[in-house]
């Protein structure tokens, strides 16, 4: 294993420990410590990669948020209609939200520090204005494929489906279960669908 492949795995844990225990502590009571512990590397190896807990937290958010636009760039190129991206995306942030802690992580993280100005070494990745975009480049080649209702106000509709993700997120647990979830994005798309796609008895499955 060549010198950079280690460094990219030491990183690769550390990122996931500390997305475990931002997941289960938050940003402020977390410590360093607990982060190197749980990736078994040395606080020295910690701060090589990385120059601060705020540093830590912005590479958890960033893997967050790449999370959704990955998935909806391999499933808009395996040809799926653009608008059903939007919905599987929507459906994936409830199982990722139930299993993934890096996801579960960077959604907390983008809640606490939503009113803190970050360093300027450490700029933290905003996930609901790359979400936006992810939003806006399904619709963009909906409306290109003439998947979407012609006439479609595309950036109101835009918004509409990024609340509808964030309203996901809001309602997660302790409030609602996976299945509660799962029902609650179910039903939002059976509303917004007819409203979107030409067809109006569109529904894809899950």
């Amino acid at each position: 294993m060549s010198k950079q492949e280690r460094a990219e795995r030491t990183r690769a844990r550390l990122v996931r420990a500390a997305a475990e225990v931002f997941d289960e502590r938050g940003l402020a009571a977390a410590n360093i410590e607990a982060i190197s512990r749980l990736a078994g590397v040395s606080k020295g190896a910690l701060y090589f990669h990385f120059p601060s807990k705020e540093g830590l937290a912005a590479a958890v958010r960033g893997a967050c948020s790449d999370r959704f636009s990955d998935a909806a760039a391999h499933m808009l190129a395996t040809g799926r209609p653009a608008v059903q991206v939007l919905r599987e995306l929507s459906l994936l942030m409830v199982e990722w939200i139930a299993q993934d802690v890096i996801v579960r992580a960077g959604l907390r993280l983008g809640r606490e520090q939503q009113h803190v100005r970050p360093a300027a070494a450490e700029p933290a990745r905003d996930f609901g204005g790359e979400l936006q975009t992810v939003v806006n480049q399904c619709l963009q080649v909906a409306a290109e494929r003439r998947e979407v209702r012609e006439g479609l106000p595309l950036q109101t509709c835009a918004w509409l489906v990024v609340g509808l993700l964030l309203m996901v997120e809001r309602r997660a647990a302790p409030w609602a279960t996976r299945d509660d979830l799962l029902e609650f994005t179910d039903e939002a798309w059976s509303v917004l669908m007819p409203c979107i796609t030409p067809d109006p008895g569109a529904r894809w499955a899950g």
